[in-house]
């Protein structure tokens, strides 16, 4: 029969914090594990790989970044060329779209930046101003990827 008096009470403590750090242990690997980039999924390596080779896309080491799949919209978003300074990262952004299956595939290539102290992204306009592209979920796991990537 256990004692639930006075005497016990030190060790219901111990025995509470030292769960407590047992548990705060085990999660902190799982808090601090960064977000990466999927891989590619062969359906979005075969329609990247036919753009190449239809000289729509420039060949470069793209980085796959995500997609929708959608019955109206299929997208899938790439990354490639990533350069830091003062803060910044610029990169080469590929967005693949198509509206309808009837519909041809849509190449829009972009110039993007991870703006790392802020955790947001942009992207850069005809005009040369730049925009911003973040409020999507993820944004700021992807921004300290992006921030961690160049040497």
């Amino acid at each position: 029969m256990q004692d639930h008096g006075i005497a016990s009470r030190p060790r219901r403590l111990a025995h509470h914090v030292l769960t407590s750090l047992a548990m705060t242990a085990i999660a902190i690997p799982a808090l601090s594990a960064s977000w990466q980039p999927p891989q590619e999924p062969t359906q979005w390596l075969s329609v990247r790989q036919s753009l190449q080779n239809a000289g729509k896309i420039a060949v470069a080491p793209w980085i796959f970044f995500g997609s929708l799949d959608r019955e109206s919209t299929q997208a899938a978003e790439y990354l490639s060329n990533l350069r830091a300074e003062d803060g910044l990262v610029e990169f080469d952004g590929l967005l693949l779209l198509k509206r309808s299956t009837a519909s041809p595939w849509s190449v829009r290539p972009l110039t993007m930046r991870a703006i790392c102290g802020e955790g947001r992204l942009e992207r850069q306009q005809a005009d040369g101003s730049w925009e911003d592209y973040s409020g999507r979920p993820g944004t700021l796991e992807k921004v300290d990827w992006i921030c961690q990537q160049p040497d």
